[in-house]
């Protein structure tokens, strides 16, 4: 027997949940992608055995676990939270894309809801941007908006049309045209009175730049 295989599924899920901790705030992203990626390869095997019985609960928590360790790994690996200075590494950002895919797997197996629902299926839309890939971005901010606009959550769904104004700047030739542009959107946002209008704003036009700025790259 593995030592994994003798840990307690909560036990492993801990040990596994703090590793990624640990790399994230060390920064290296091929590392934490890796360790992400196996992690959730381990627990996803183990849960099998919890899944269907009466350890139901502690299977579901390692799930949400997983959930939320492969989300955050796979934000930390996108370019357009702040202005980068060179190109980002496209291994990083398709693994990263896939870490997003399984996370939103995840949140519709465990049934968490329209908004969760959204917002992986945004964070799989910004890494398609930084991919330069602009249809498919398109694609994906729209189903987030409209999971967002379900789920009656006003302002996430126009934090999310920010980044479709923002790919239609971007890419006008390869997406429909947008009926507003992102000033017009951010003023929406300020209009609101959202609790985080004004971190959204600035993370629009945080994204806007950093996407300008990699054009060349992507």
């Amino acid at each position: 027997m593995t030592d994994s295989a003798a840990e307690s599924l909560p036990d492993l899920v801990s040990k596994l949940r703090e590793r990624i901790k640990e790399l994230r705030r060390a920064g290296d992203l091929l590392d934490l992608l890796a360790a992400a990626e196996a992690g959730a390869d381990e627990i996803e095997g183990r849960v099998g055995e919890y899944w269907n019985d009466a350890g139901n609960d502690a299977g579901r928590e390692a799930l949400l676990a997983v959930k939320r360790f492969t989300f955050n790994a796979s934000a930390d690996c996108w370019p357009g939270w702040s202005v980068p200075d060179k190109a980002p590494n496209r291994e990083v950002l398709v693994r990263a894309l896939e870490l997003a895919k399984r996370s939103t797997g995840l949140v519709k197996k465990l049934g968490l809801g329209r908004v969760q629902e959204g917002t992986g299926v945004w964070l799989s839309g910004a890494h398609e941007l930084a991919l330069g890939r602009h249809t498919d971005a398109h694609s994906a901010f729209t189903l987030a908006r409209q999971h967002y606009i379900a789920a009656q959550a006003p302002g996430l769904a126009l934090l999310t049309q920010g980044y479709i104004a923002i790919v239609c700047q971007i890419a006008p030739d390869q997406v429909p045209a947008c009926a507003e542009d992102l000033d017009q959107v951010c003023a929406r946002i300020s209009a609101g009175g959202f609790d985080d209008g004004a971190e959204w704003i600035e993370q629009l036009r945080t994204a806007r730049k950093a996407f300008y700025s990699l054009r060349a790259y992507i």
